[in-house]
């Protein structure tokens, strides 16, 4: 594989403040938990997963926002920064969701992502772009002697944000998602396999990124499914071109009759790795449920785009979405609406 990278009632009232006690209780032992690495389990039904986007209420002027920087140190007392763009409209109930977004190589932070802003603004929630040291991004879901530890440092980002918000805003730790273009685009694989961020993110998205290991990094595995690595159960998008030569080979949709695994090895891939250990994927096609469902063709940048998913294996199946836009190029631009579509459409950390 080549890699260059309203309206209350006074009972609904009452109730809730009946309540109140009890939920904050639950959220701050929640947050702990999380913070702590144990995963929640038996959340109650109403766990930080109220429908807060898209009904328009709020659409007709985006609200001021609060934008500003922040750092982090990581063991290897490497001082990292990050950027974050918070909307000043009230935080929903259970607080902001968060977009962690990724930039490629040679780039920045620093004002990075601004093409979420007019999806992501109107939905309160927070933006947040890292800087990779050196302008990049170490591949590794493990922290590697002499390599910066940006996985490490994604992790206490999101450690910090569940346990204290950010300036003051309070986060929804059921609504985080992550996501990054090229280079930046590999972190999602990397942190679905680390353990102490694999159970944090409601869904990921991948813009042209792949999967490899490096050597000694034992928390990661591309060479087929793993129950201790890809047991996470989050939604993953990719978006992929058919003609992208730095990130490649790019991933395929359906299989070949007869079978070629000089090609179809790349059916779904890497995402069919967590496919696999959730029922959504069988691996040699023999159910003919492996290649994708064609669900929509639309153009992006005036090239073809299909995007296909697993909901040939059920209903529960189309959570793993692969976008490919035949003749495209590294990076599929102009996709950010569609991306926070996605990801926001689901709630729950760990999938």
């Amino acid at each position: 594989m080549q890699s260059n990278f309203v309206d209350g009632r006074a009972t609904a009232i009452a109730s809730s403040v009946g309540s109140s006690c009890r939920r904050g209780f639950l959220w701050g032992l929640r947050a702990l938990l999380l913070v702590a690495g144990i995963a929640w389990i038996g959340a109650p039904a109403w766990a930080n997963c109220d429908d807060v986007f898209g009904d328009g209420f709020d659409a007709q002027a985006l609200p001021a926002v609060i934008s500003s920087s922040a750092t982090l140190q990581t063991s290897d007392g490497v001082t990292h920064t990050y950027y974050y763009r918070i909307p000043t409209t009230p935080a929903p109930f259970h607080g902001h969701a968060v977009l962690i977004w990724l930039h490629g190589d040679g780039g920045s932070g620093a004002g990075y992502g601004s093409g979420f802003y007019p999806f992501t603004d109107a939905d309160s929630a927070i933006l947040i772009t890292p800087s990779g040291i050196n302008q990049t991004w170490t591949h590794a879901a493990d922290d590697l002697v002499g390599q910066p530890q940006d996985s490490q440092f994604l992790s206490k980002i999101i450690d910090t944000l569940i346990a204290n918000g950010i300036a003051g805003h309070p986060v929804n730790p059921d609504r985080i998602y992550i996501g990054g273009e090229s280079r930046g685009a590999f972190m999602p694989y990397f942190l679905l396999q680390r353990p102490s961020t694999k159970m944090r993110f409601a869904a990921v998205a991948v813009n042209a990124g792949l999967l490899y290991c490096q050597a000694g990094d034992t928390d990661c595995k591309d060479d087929g499914s793993s129950s201790l690595h890809h047991d996470a159960a989050t939604p993953i998008l990719h978006l992929h071109g058919t003609n992208d030569t730095s990130v490649a080979p790019p991933p395929t949709a359906t299989f070949h009759d007869p079978i070629d695994w000089n090609i179809d090895w790349r059916v779904f891939w890497p995402m069919n790795f967590w496919a696999t250990q959730h029922g959504c994927f069988g691996g040699d096609n023999s159910t003919g449920k492996d290649s994708g469902v064609l669900q929509e063709t639309y153009l992006a940048n005036g090239h073809t785009a299909q995007r296909y998913d697993l909901s040939g294996w059920g209903s529960s199946c189309s959570k793993y979405q692969l976008i490919l836009v035949t003749d495209g190029g590294h990076v599929i631009a102009n996709q950010n609406q569609r991306i926070w579509s996605f990801l926001k459409g689901y709630c729950g950390a760990g999938g």
